[in-house]
């Protein structure tokens, strides 16, 4: 069971402030974030053009990157700079 892990905004507009999610069954970060989506309809296209995601601390680009059970899966929001 893979756990997402939420930052600001993505919690309070999509979750109701969950931070947290352990979804069942996510064996690829895609599979995960279509779960999450199904929980919350949009956020996988939030997430895919505003989120920076890391597994296990390491920020990977590649969403067919395999999970296991313990893997934790952060979502952070991306910031435009200049």
């Amino acid at each position: 069971m893979a756990k997402a892990v939420l930052l600001p905004p993505f919690a309070a507009q999509w979750f109701a402030g969950r931070e947290e999610i352990v979804v069942p069954g996510a064996s690829s970060v895609f599979a995960l974030v279509r779960a999450l989506d199904a929980q919350a309809p949009g956020f996988a296209d939030k997430a895919e053009c505003g989120a920076a995601v890391a597994v296990n601390g390491q920020v990977i680009a590649d969403w067919s990157k395999r999970l296991n059970d313990a893997d934790e899966v952060l979502f952070v929001p991306k910031i435009a700079g200049g």
